[in-house]
């Protein structure tokens, strides 16, 4: 269930979850106390639509996460994207990010590419999370038939989105944990590292170019070479990266000359 974003926290704050407890905490708590806290910490006014979902997904974790130990996390800022993870488990050492659409029967792709962009979130800007293994998992609430998971790790160590049903949940925790092994992670340690988001494409400029005159960036334009030329040569260059499944970044000066020069930015 997403919801609007707070602001991104001062260095040095606490949590970036707006409720944080050990799963053997969580279990023991009321859920209208979790409920609380997480109204307390939110930055906008609590419609009832929200306080059913966060009851909802309370619920199911309550039953599903009987007899695990480890770590959990509700309302996870993340900073990059201007939302947050409905819950973030630490399990051994897995980060599972989840996410719920309570009431739904269907596994949206806008709402798997959701989950999936959120651990690789994580992966890239989170300092802890790094070199850990991350599952994404999205469970719609309403979905009647239990899905067999699916597990395939890329090489960055990030699960391919796992779609679950409300039954299912504890299987596919339970799968992971049988696959995965290793040192459990910290919980003090993880919740508290650096966050570095990737810089906007101006920043990354003035970096690579830190060490440069500015005649030496005057001497990358396109000069007087004609529109015809230059949109040409990226074209090249277009297909050349395409060929070889390469990155490129091109820098046009000057200002667009008309409908031509348009089309050829936009298209």
């Amino acid at each position: 269930m997403e919801t609007p974003s707070e602001p991104i926290r001062a260095a040095g704050a606490l949590s970036r979850a707006w409720y944080e407890a050990s799963i053997a905490e969580f279990l023991q708590t009321q859920p209208d106390t979790i409920v609380g806290r997480l109204t307390k910490n939110s930055d906008f006014a609590l419609l009832p639509a929200q306080k059913d979902a966060w009851l909802a997904e309370i619920d199911l974790l309550q039953a599903h996460l009987v007899g695990l130990t480890g770590s959990l996390f509700l309302e996870f800022n993340i900073p990059r994207m201007g939302r947050r993870i409905d819950t973030v488990l630490l399990i051994g050492a897995v980060v599972f990010v989840i996410e719920f659409k309570v009431g739904e029967s269907e596994f949206e792709q806008t709402a798997i590419d959701q989950v999936w962009d959120y651990a690789l979130d994580l992966k890239n800007f989170h300092e802890a999370s790094h070199s850990v293994t991350l599952v994404p998992i999205l469970i719609a609430t309403g979905a009647t038939s239990s899905i067999a998971p699916v597990l395939h790790a890329d090489e960055d160590r990030v699960y391919r989105p796992i779609p679950a049903s409300a039954a299912g949940f504890r299987e596919t925790i339970d799968l992971i944990l049988r696959s995965v092994v290793g040192e459990p992670l910290d919980r003090e340690r993880w919740s508290r590292a650096p966050y570095h988001p990737t810089p906007t494409i101006v920043e990354a400029a003035r970096a690579l170019y830190a060490q440069h005159s500015v005649e030496s960036i005057a001497r990358h334009d396109a000069g007087a070479q004609n529109l015809r030329v230059t949109s040409g040569r990226i074209e090249e260059l277009v297909d050349e990266a395409r060929a070889h499944g390469r990155k490129l970044i091109c820098f046009v000066t000057g200002v667009p000359a008309g409908p031509a020069h348009t089309k050829f930015l936009f298209r």
